[in-house]
């Protein structure tokens, strides 16, 4: 089966736009994005407030999701920032590492 690249690439950014809605409300907000269609569906990205934002990082290729910060969303894509904790979420049509983002905010939030 062809992989359709076109029809991949929208709906990944009809996901992330998806995740931006939800994450709104609680003042969450993705400042920066990046996303590696041909690994696997790979991608990484900042998400937070302005002085505390995070670094998600999905490896799509080992089902791996590391999350790094907080950081202040000035200094960039929190290169530096701390490692807090990677994940092992495998694969397969239930496996949702934008969900993953999600829960973490809203965890967060409440603590």
């Amino acid at each position: 089966m062809k992989h359709d690249d076109p029809s991949s690439g929208i709906k990944h950014f009809q996901q992330v736009v998806g995740l931006a809605e939800r994450l709104q409300p609680l003042g969450v907000a993705i400042y920066y994005h990046e996303w590696y269609c041909l690994v696997m569906g790979s991608w990484s990205f900042v998400a937070g407030s302005r002085h505390q934002s995070y670094r998600f990082t999905w490896d799509g290729r080992e089902g791996w999701i590391s999350v790094f910060g907080p950081f202040h969303a000035s200094e960039g894509v929190g290169s530096r920032a701390p490692h807090i904790i990677t994940d092992r979420l495998g694969f397969g049509a239930t496996i949702d590492p934008l969900k993953y983002v999600e829960t973490f905010f809203e965890k967060n939030r409440a603590a």
